[in-house]
């Protein structure tokens, strides 16, 4: 079987599910294509993986490992719809831009968290996706003092509190650079 490739981002989330993780117990909201999920289960961590909808896309690239999966639809708006009330960790990478109400979703994945919850989002315009909602992206963040068509980066600081909140800019894969491409880290620890 050929294993599914983890890209920087992947690698860093893994990284940061390792350093905190007791019960190495991981919901992914927003699942995709499940390469983070497949290389945790190999680890040994009991992983929720979660969409809206069962893309056939992802069919095709999930093959030879949809298998290895504990695969299920859910709806961020439903919290009764996850297989779990609520998991150690809880990550949700490439959604909240997608979503017209990002705060609720953003509340809910607070809910469903117990001690970390990491969050990735594109800065700016990168890895931008045309179209409505859900398929397109309706919300776009940076982190610079500036008056623009972008939300401050820093806003799920203030919606988080009491909660500690870390943020930084990283590299998905090498060509971001050329691209001037990034995404947000969001990494939020109750």
């Amino acid at each position: 079987m050929l294993e599914p490739k983890l890209d920087i981002r992947h690698e860093r989330i893994i990284s940061e599910i390792e350093k905190v993780s007791t019960e190495q117990e991981v919901l992914n909201v927003g699942c995709g294509d499940c390469k983070t999920d497949y290389h945790l289960i190999k680890k040994g961590y009991q992983v929720y993986s979660t969409d809206y909808t069962r893309a056939s896309h992802f069919d095709d690239v999930m093959e030879e490992y949809f298998d290895t999966l504990n695969y299920s639809t859910a709806n961020i708006f439903d919290l009764n719809s996850y297989p779990v009330e609520t998991s150690e960790i809880v990550m949700c990478c490439e959604v909240l831009e997608h979503l017209v109400d990002y705060e609720q979703a953003f509340r809910n994945l607070l809910n469903l968290t117990r001690k970390r919850l990491i969050i990735g989002v594109p800065w700016k315009r990168s890895f931008n996706m045309p179209g409505p909602p859900p398929t397109g992206h309706c919300n776009w963040w940076h982190d610079e003092n500036e008056n623009s068509e972008f939300k401050s980066i820093y806003e799920f600081k203030e919606m988080c509190k009491p909660y500690n909140f870390y943020v930084e800019k990283i590299l998905t894969k090498q060509k971001d650079i050329q691209m001037n491409q990034r995404s947000y880290l969001i990494i939020i620890d109750k």
